[in-house]
């Protein structure tokens, strides 16, 4: 009876699945890999060319993403945030989808519906020091909504 339950134990503690880390570019100055951190993240992924943070002026890149979501689109709040070792380097939370008049083509899509799109990135030229940065992207239903939509995790190593 003792096996059993140790047996039992033993089985139960170990169905929790961790999920590897993915490569999802490689470049001379940056590698990105990525795994869900929402286990139900499944039909989600996001890439970004170039794979790089060489620029002469301003950051430019193109975001691709696919996206089959479990819940109507009407309202989404997206947030980043970005740690290098413990220290939370940015914080950044945004309406992605009102409602109305939304900026981005998948806002409105169905529960679902297969979202498949790009989107132009830019920012402010990138100076931050080598190393190995976290950044989390979550979405949530409302700003004080509990609810995930998606949540992925990505791993950016700086080189030199």
């Amino acid at each position: 009876m003792l096996q059993l339950v140790i047996v039992i134990l033993f089985a139960s503690g170990s169905s929790t699945v961790v999920e590897k880390k993915q490569l999802l570019c490689r470049s001379d100055d940056l590698e990105i890999l990525y795994s869900s951190c929402d286990h139900s993240t499944k039909n989600f992924s996001f890439r970004v060319e170039p794979c790089s943070l060489k620029f002469e002026n301003k950051p430019r890149w193109k975001g691709f993403f696919f996206w089959i979501p479990r819940n109507d689109i009407t309202t989404v709040f997206g947030s980043v945030t970005l740690w290098l070792a413990n220290r939370k380097v940015l914080e950044w939370t945004t309406n992605l989808c009102s409602g109305m008049d939304d900026g981005y083509s998948f806002c409105g899509a169905l529960k679902g519906e297969t979202i498949n799109t790009t989107v132009n990135i830019s920012g402010d030229r990138i100076d931050n020091q080598v190393g190995e940065y976290t950044a989390i992207f979550k979405a949530f239903a409302s700003p004080t909504s509990k609810k995930l939509l998606f949540c992925m995790n990505y791993t950016l190593i700086k080189k030199k």
